[in-house]
């Protein structure tokens, strides 16, 4: 072979092999490429063949009861509900995780409890997929409230009267008429000054105790006050809330003097006092409501200490009883939960210290659970539940056509079934009592959130009881601004009959009216309604 054919084989070879390189680098970065593309899409998680709602069955329903997309309108679900599940399962598209999270040791809180992943727990496609599916399912719009022939009838057997006692702007947290001692305690949250104050029933100050969080319970042992202080009103984990104790020295009839029993709470909403050890001194159940962290939990009165043991480690404890549930004699427990896995749960006193927890209902987290009393409507001698829902203070609020007042009776084994069911916008409080005193149980009701554009009148509301679970529906027949949250029953006037105090917080109000007069009007209003009674 000549020199020149050599030359040209060689050349051949080393084209063919350029030829199978470039081949294998480029073959090699498209393959790297789209596994880099698929990485950056899904997050390193694989993508199912499954459907949107196949998912939203599995997923949804890791931390509560599955959410119908019928329950929330569409620009909801999309702009606000489910950007917000995506965060607890490590999606953050809209923001950065660390964005989410408290300083301080609420920060660390959130932190230790997972409640934001470091990591997705579903592949970006698999998401879209879930967010598909309930943007496409969800209505434009929620149905109007079913009223069925409803009319406000005027409010009979009340005088109507505000009292002079305001602040300014009405920020009340906390309302109680102590009828034995002839006391009325209102509770005012104005940042670091809030108030406890004490008038009498002609709503003249008796005595005004400022504290740096606002009140939201007072339960009185003797002359001395243990007062429950939840530190921030707005939703937060941080740990600022207290349980205290207020004394008054010999011959004043001012607190003055103050001991802390329990701190570190985060966000106590409620407390209740009662013997959960049969040792003849009171422990204390408190609810600790927080925002994504928080929990149910008892302190046991130690005598010179109070011990913590949790019943659930999980936010939205709102309300709590102490009572003998099964009649075994020993007190239980039976307690609402909301902010998410929305339920009402009984535990059980097996004795030295020990619970059964039984989950008696279960709500959506769309219905806003708010509040309950246990009432024996049926006279059975087993306590029924009077349940509100009507909280809607998650994103702006959306008028819900199933938010309202419900019954829900007691089988004799605490199990319960629905029978009844008042729609009401927004309803936040609402309570059973023989008004009228003809045997029957009367409901009083108010609403944080009403329709205050189309339905103003029905933020007070007064059921009178016809039989049977009907009801005649009276309210105000004029409309006196104030943006009730609260309020309490008893004999003020001690004239033998149950009457009405109401307390108002305008501390922030958002509602479905973009021109902010309804705001002003509100925050003008008045602190405290008084409903005397005159039903003879």
């Amino acid at each position: 072979m000549s020199q020149v054919e050599k030359i040209s084989l060689f050349s051949v070879l080393q084209g063919f092999l350029c030829l199978v390189l470039c081949f294998f680098l480029i073959t090699s970065c498209s393959k790297r490429s789209s596994e880099s593309e698929k990485d950056d899409l899904d997050n390193g998680l694989p993508v199912t063949n499954l459907s949107g709602k196949e998912l939203s069955y599995i997923h949804c329903q890791s931390c509560h009861i599955y959410t119908e997309p019928s329950l929330i309108d569409k620009v909801t679900w999309e702009k606000n509900v489910l950007i917000k599940m995506g965060h607890f399962m490590g999606i953050y598209i809209d923001t950065l995780r660390d964005d989410l999270i408290e300083g301080g040791k609420a920060g660390e809180l959130i932190r230790a409890a997972g409640v934001f992943p470091e990591e997705p727990s579903i592949s970006l496609q698999d998401w879209q997929k879930i967010v598909d599916y309930y943007v496409s399912e969800a209505p434009e719009t929620l149905p109007e409230q079913e009223r069925p022939e409803r009319k406000i009838s005027p409010l009979k057997g009340f005088k109507v009267k505000v009292p002079d006692f305001r602040t300014d702007p009405p920020m009340t947290t906390y309302i109680k008429m102590d009828t034995e001692k002839k006391v009325v305690y209102v509770g005012d949250a104005k940042g670091d000054i809030s108030s406890l104050t004490l008038l009498d029933p002609s709503f003249n100050i008796l005595n005004t105790v400022y504290m740096p969080t606002p009140p939201s319970g007072v339960h009185r042992i003797g002359d001395s006050l243990c007062i429950t202080m939840m530190g921030r009103v707005w939703p937060t984990d941080n740990p600022s809330g207290q349980l205290i104790k207020a004394f008054r020295p010999p011959n004043d009839d001012r607190y003055r003097h103050f001991v802390r029993l329990v701190d570190e709470l985060q966000r106590p909403v409620h407390s209740a006092f009662g013997d959960l050890t049969d040792n003849g001194l009171d422990d204390v159940l408190v609810c600790e409501y927080g925002n994504y962290t928080g929990s149910l939990s008892w302190y046991e009165n130690k005598g010179d200490r109070y011990q913590k043991h949790v019943l659930l480690k999980q936010p939205g404890a709102i309300k709590a009883y102490i009572t003998d549930m099964d009649g075994d004699g020993k007190n239980d427990i039976i307690a609402l939960m909301a902010q998410g896995d929305e339920a009402l749960w009984i535990f059980y006193n097996l004795g030295s210290g020990k619970f059964r927890p039984d989950r008696v209902l279960r709500f959506s987290p769309s219905y806003g659970s708010v509040y309950f009393e246990l009432v024996d409507f049926n006279k059975d001698g087993h306590p029924d539940i009077l349940y509100c829902n009507g909280d809607n203070g998650d994103y702006y609020p959306v008028l819900k056509d199933y938010h309202g007042i419900r019954i829900f009776e007691n089988d004799g084994k605490n199990q319960f079934e629905e029978v009844f069911f008042f729609p009401m916008d927004g309803v936040y409080k609402a309570s059973a009592v023989d008004f009228d005193k003809d045997g029957d149980l009367d409901i009083f009701a108010i609403a944080f959130y009403p329709d205050f554009m189309v339905h103003p009148r029905e933020s007070i509301l007064y059921l009178e009881n016809t039989g049977k679970y009907n009801y005649t529906v009276r309210g105000l027949e004029k409309e006196i601004p104030g943006r009730w949250i609260t309020f309490d029953i008893g004999d003020l006037d001690g004239d033998g009959d149950m009457d009405i105090l109401l307390g108002s917080y305008t501390g922030f109000t958002t509602f479905v009216d973009t021109t902010g007069t309804m705001d002003e009007k509100l925050r003008a209003g008045n602190s405290l309604l008084y409903l005397e009674n005159t039903l003879k």
